[in-house]
């Protein structure tokens, strides 16, 4: 014989033993009191709530032989009845597969008959799935119903109810658990069904039911019976943290792991998207999170680590995933995509992006931190970014490394007689405002040599950071008009570096000549250089010039050299057609 489920074997059998629904309660307890119970209810509310366990309880109390305080006494024939399920005064009825005009008449017909208790309970589960046919006979009997007969409907989805069914109805709307009354209330049932049990399995019984007593005690039975190792969650850790230091090493590494251990990627970013949701509302709103309040603290932290505009923009293009891997052939591509762009969000420019980036800033300048963008470490001999985020994740103390004796004693002008050696300046991000010079700075930038700061700079990196960065922060028309160009050669100049830009053609070099000096600006900003822009034309070595540099020379010219030019012989129309049109023929034709 199978064992009873837990959600069975401990369902409330009195008003006083439901969890959370105090206002359900104290309306239903009163109304029985008082004797001026309703002829129709609608329960409304999510799954596993109690709406069916609270019928059931009304149904008791109303039949009771010796009802206490509108309380049943679970005792008498008429309570022990309604809990077996055979009582005469209660009629159950699943909306759902029962949803036919002819299952409504057939009820309607039973309505008017008589009852051995003092009222007939009808329960209507799934209420809104009864058909257009069925809803309007359900209508006809509950406008005037007889003194006998109690209507209570049940639903999770109240408003697919027609508006007249709604307004011949006392309703009353279920919410869910919280988490500390479900937290407290699965410990009593552990403890009670001798399950030895540790917080790591609550927590995720909880995290498992959402705020449903039903959900939540089935997957603590679940737990209870495997242990920890029947738990398949994932761990997002990882994620949160490839989020917060913009790490994509660590996001995929994260995503490799996770579905190389089972689990589907629509999962994966369900899973994901329900955490990051759980991190804003521990800052906004912490009542709603369906956690224990001494694992708020945690939360709230990760939750200001990360910032809440990154917060809702992670949701908001996890979401768009979501929707993405309904029509990809591979949804674990979409999933990545979304990871990459969250954490590589340089070149976005949309506003959620924008202020993610900012929030970004102004923590780490407030942690004392450098401002710039972290970029993954590349190979030497092949130039591409290392992927591993694992191995290089951050000290988790989060503490800024301090500088060396070396860095001290370069630093500092007692110990160093010697000047030290110039050092290239960092690549600035593509939003960072341009900054007025210090003092410093200027004699720093004296000192540094341009044929060494520029040698660090070649084509393929010039041509990267042009790609990802300079041409997606230029504004309005120049970004239009650059869009098609690439980047040429790239080579240092006496200034500090000669950057070649190729374009499609003269004419549109002609164009981009009056914006030249703005993307030579943008370039000079983001290489931490001098730069001296030249556009020239794919194919061709000429290079176009802005109208303020081009010289002019005049050559005199001596008369006796000037001849007479040949004379073109003066070609008919036909012929010209014919050059145009190579292998056409001329065919004279006679007027007769």
């Amino acid at each position: 014989m199978a064992t009873q489920s837990l959600y069975r074997r401990y369902r409330p059998r009195r008003f006083d033993e439901l969890r959370g629904q105090e206002h359900i309660v104290r309306a239903l307890r009163e109304a029985v009191k008082a004797g001026r119970e309703g002829q129709a209810y609608l329960f409304s509310g999510p799954r596993g709530t109690g709406k069916t366990t609270t019928a059931r309880i009304l149904a008791k109390v109303l039949n009771c032989t010796n009802p206490s305080d509108g309380e049943p006494c679970c005792e008498c024939d008429s309570c022990v009845a309604v809990e077996q399920g055979n009582s005469y005064d209660v009629f159950e009825l699943d909306a759902a597969s029962n949803n036919s005009v002819e299952d409504i008449r057939s009820l309607i017909d039973k309505v008017s008959l008589g009852t051995p208790g003092r009222h007939k309970v009808y329960i209507l589960d799934e209420v809104h799935m009864l058909s257009a046919g069925a809803s309007a006979a359900l209508l006809k009997v509950l406008e005037e119903p007889p003194e006998h007969v109690v209507f209570v409907l049940a639903t999770t989805d109240p408003q697919k109810l027609k508006d007249t069914i709604r307004s011949r109805t006392q309703h009353l709307q279920f919410h869910l658990l919280p988490s500390d009354t479900l937290a407290e209330h699965i410990k009593w049932v552990a403890e009670d069904a001798g399950f030895a049990l540790d917080d790591h399995i609550i927590d995720a019984a909880l995290a498992k039911g959402g705020g449903s007593a039903r959900d939540t005690l089935s997957a603590l039975e679940l737990l209870a019976a495997g242990g920890s190792d029947v738990d398949d969650s994932v761990d997002l850790s990882e994620f949160i943290r490839s989020l917060v230091d913009a790490d994509t090493g660590i996001a995929l590494s994260a995503t490799a792991h996770a579905i190389s251990n089972g689990h589907d990627p629509r999962t994966l970013c369900e899973e994901l998207l329900r955490h990051l949701r759980d991190l804003f509302l521990s800052v906004m709103s912490p009542e709603m999170v369906s956690i224990r309040h001494d694992r708020l603290d945690d939360l709230a932290a990760t939750a200001q680590e990360l910032g809440t505009a990154s917060i809702v923009r992670a949701m908001e293009r996890l979401g768009s995933a979501l929707v993405e891997m309904r029509f990809a052939p591979d949804p674990r591509i979409m999933f990545e995509i979304a990871l990459v762009q969250l954490t590589r969000d340089g070149g976005a420019d949309d506003q959620s992006a924008l202020l993610a980036r900012l929030e970004r800033l102004e923590r780490t300048v407030a942690e004392g931190g450098s401002p710039q963008p972290k970029e993954p470490p590349r190979s030497s001999s092949t130039g591409k970014a290392i992927i591993g985020g694992r191995a290089r994740r951050p000290d988790p103390s989060g503490s800024i490394p301090r500088p060396t004796a070396e860095t001290v004693a370069t630093d500092s002008p007692a110990s160093a007689p010697e000047p030290a050696p110039p050092v290239a300046p960092p690549e600035q991000n593509d939003q960072q405002p341009a900054t007025t010079a210090t003092p410093a700075a200027a004699e720093v930038r004296e000192q540094s040599s341009p044929a060494t700061t520029s040698s660090e700079h070649d084509a393929h990196s010039v041509a990267t950071m042009w790609s990802d960065s300079v041409r997606s922060s230029l504004s309005g028309m120049t970004r239009a008009l650059f869009a098609p160009a690439s980047v040429g050669a790239v080579s240092s100049s006496a200034n500090g570096l000669s950057v070649e830009l190729l374009l499609p053609s003269q004419v549109h070099a002609q164009k981009c000549e009056a914006h030249r000096d703005a993307v030579q600006q943008q370039l000079a900003q983001s290489l931490g250089v001098v730069v001296e822009l030249t556009l020239n034309v794919e194919g061709s070595t000429a290079v176009t010039q802005s109208p303020d540099t081009t010289e002019i020379v005049e050559e005199p010219i001596d008369p006796n050299d000037i001849v007479d030019a040949p004379t073109t012989p003066q070609r008919s129309p036909e012929e010209e057609i014919a050059d145009i049109f190579p292998g056409t023929r001329l065919i004279t034709t006679t007027d007769d």
